[in-house]
């Protein structure tokens, strides 16, 4: 009797432990698929990133090439005067013209001017 125990200990031993490798064999698949979805995401987060850095660099392109950006205006002058100055500026015409024009300062126009140097050249 005691050898018939035995056996059937192993037996059902050997049972439960080939029923445990094939449910971990089963448990394997969902942590791929979650595997894949996570790769799925860096993949398309990855691409909107370059897109967005793409837009960035046409975006700076753009505002670089228009010369009618202004960055900092004097206290006191509006923005569509600081950006005809930086124009008559550009076009040729001296400070002393230009601030006569348009009725600032010598002192004004030059510092708009220096204040627009990256975006005039």
């Amino acid at each position: 009797m005691k050898v018939m125990n035995v056996e059937i200990a192993i037996i059902a031993l050997l049972v439960v432990s080939i029923a445990l490798i094939a449910f971990s064999y089963f448990q394997r698949e969902p942590i791929k698929e979650v595997e894949q979805e996570l790769e799925t995401l860096q993949l398309s987060a990855m691409q909107e990133i370059y897109k967005l850095k793409k837009k960035m660099t046409v975006l700076e392109e753009e505002l670089l090439d228009s010369n009618v950006v202004v960055r900092r205006p004097n206290a006191g002058i509006s923005q569509h005067i600081a950006k005809q100055i930086l124009s008559k500026y550009q076009n040729g015409m001296s400070v002393d013209a230009i601030a006569k024009a348009e009725h600032v300062s010598v002192e004004d126009v030059k510092a708009i001017i220096k204040d627009n140097e990256r975006v005039l050249v």
